[in-house]
């Protein structure tokens, strides 16, 4: 990669890069209070991967990136996501990211997004579009996508479970084989992996609204 396209890579992916995903759980906080141990955090973390986010966000990344100069396919894409995000947590922490990134990019990189106007500018079309107008390769962006994703839910789980920095890094580092493969799959057909199929964490992340005390907004 160039070194322009890769440093804007690391800089949209970082965790240091103020979205706001940080007051977002996607749900965990609600297994928290089951409590969930460090195995049982690990296996709904690969669970997310092949089942959850891992189909449903790295497929709406790679089709972002695949139709960023076609407005009418983005518009048609952004309205087919938010259909399949049926939890309203989890669709709405999506539009609020997504939001996010836009306006900060529109701030740092105004030639690159100023004509992408989504009703539903859902975060994964959002750094879909981004990545591919500055040169980030498809593999690059999804592969980045799904780290910080991952790497996101792990910090809140260190904050609202009993897991270290170090144990979530483990988990982390263990699961980096399953992701990449994971990114392979979708790339070679993202429209089959347009869905998600995730139940018991659907119902966590209703569940989690309603908890009398909570750490996350969603």
């Amino acid at each position: 990669m160039k070194p322009i396209p890769f440093l804007r890579l690391l800089q949209v992916f970082d965790s240091q890069f103020p979205v706001g995903a940080f007051v977002h759980s996607g749900g965990l906080e609600t297994y928290a209070h089951l409590p969930l141990d460090t195995a049982g955090l690990r296996q709904l973390m690969e669970n997310q991967v092949c089942f959850g986010w891992g189909r449903l966000d790295l497929a709406t990344v790679c089709l972002a990136w695949r139709a960023c100069d076609q407005p009418g396919e983005l518009e048609n894409l952004s309205e087919e996501v938010h259909a399949h995000k049926v939890i309203p947590s989890q669709r709405s922490s999506s539009l609020r990211l997504g939001r996010r990134m836009l306006t900060l990019l529109e701030r740092l990189y105004p030639e690159e997004v100023r004509d992408l106007r989504l009703p539903k500018p859902h975060q994964a079309i959002v750094a879909g579009v981004f990545s591919g107008r500055v040169e980030i390769s498809e593999g690059d962006c999804a592969l980045a996508f799904a780290q910080s994703t991952l790497t996101a839910l792990l910090a809140a789980a260190t904050r609202s479970m009993e897991v270290s920095p170090g144990q979530a890094q483990e988990i982390l580092t263990a699961l980096q084989p399953i992701l990449a493969r994971q990114v392979d799959a979708v790339r070679l057909d993202p429209e089959a992996f347009l869905f998600s199929s995730t139940p018991a964490l659907d119902i966590r992340c209703h569940q989690q609204a309603h908890l009398r005390t909570r750490l996350f907004q969603s």
